[in-house]
């Protein structure tokens, strides 16, 4: 009787931690927005975007003087501003203040409006309609899309050229919305894609950093099961890998040499099928991923460089 209370408890077990781990994957942090443009002392206009399927995102244009518009799309689980280390959760991957502002910053000062906003089911904008799940770029690209049109639709804005700095899931979203809605992106003169990352390769590898491989290797095909059931996807479809051959706007790619949740040879092979005029960025000397989406708010300069390369 023992042995079979054992085995049942640790059926439960692990059932409930796949469950829970899916949830987690598909169920992204909403964490607050704790400042604004106006606390790194740019003017700004609260600015409301609506994608096709009806929900309201909303977010921020910093108006500057030049003719070149910047569409800044953030990491999933974080915000427009960034990531406050105030914000707790058993799902948040990382404890320090990062601060996408900053960045917005730099660009600012260097004559460059911004646009930015957060994702549905992500700081002040609306619940998705599929019940809040995520597509890690999937479902989000109608919001980079969204992002495009509210552009064209200003007369003070639609002749300014274009430019995205994207970070991980944004710029899974912003690849997949060149993909599906190429006519928007007439206008848009290069990509900054900062650690795009297929879904299934960080769960693959951050399971077996948290736990040990034998574990891992255990519970991931229920880990599997739970996100389609959950989503609607399965998870080695939450990844731009079928869509960067359809980029056409100039792209650098940034990644962090060192980052222990993923596989460089998933970035890389995103970069080796992106046809258009494309660099690879290296990020060197840090131990975490999250650590690169501050980089460019203290080293600008390969961002202002490749962008005044091409805008």
């Amino acid at each position: 009787m023992f042995y079979l209370i054992a085995i049942i408890i640790l059926v439960i077990l692990y059932f409930l931690v796949s469950y829970v781990s899916a949830y987690g994957i598909v169920h992204l942090n909403r964490q607050p927005v704790p400042k604004n443009p106006k606390d790194y002392g740019m003017d700004y206009e609260k600015v409301e975007l609506k994608p096709a399927d009806g929900i309201i995102i909303r977010g921020w244009f910093i108006p500057a003087s030049g003719d070149k518009i910047i569409i800044m799309t953030h990491v999933g689980g974080l915000t427009k501003y960034g990531s406050a280390v105030s914000y707790k959760n058993i799902f948040k991957l990382y404890n320090k203040e990062i601060e996408f502002l900053k960045t917005a910053q730099h660009l600012h000062d260097h004559g460059y409006s911004v646009l930015m906003f957060d994702f549905r089911n992500h700081g002040e904008s609306d619940k998705s309609p599929n019940n809040g799940t995520t597509g890690v770029g999937l479902e989000e690209y109608k919001d980079v899309v969204a992002a495009l049109d509210f552009i064209e639709s200003r007369e003070d804005l639609k002749n300014k050229k274009i430019g995205f700095v994207s970070f991980c899931m944004g710029a899974n979203a912003t690849i997949v919305a060149q993909s599906k809605e190429p006519e928007k992106f007439q206008k848009v003169k290069c990509l900054m894609l900062i650690q795009p990352i297929s879904m299934e390769v960080f769960v693959r590898t951050y399971s077996r950093k948290v736990m040990t491989p034998f574990f891992a290797a255990l519970l991931l095909p229920m880990i599997k099961r739970f996100v389609k059931w959950q989503s609607g996807y399965k998870l080695s479809e939450l990844s731009p890998k079928n869509y960067v051959k359809d980029i056409k706007a100039p792209a650098l790619y940034v990644q962090a040499r060192n980052d222990p949740w993923t596989k460089l040879s998933d970035i890389q092979g995103f970069y080796d099928n992106t046809l258009s005029q494309k660099e690879f960025f290296w990020i060197e000397n840090t131990k975490h991923r999250f650590e690169s989406y501050s980089y460019f708010q203290d080293n600008p300069e390969k961002m202002l460089e490749w962008l005044e390369r091409w805008m």
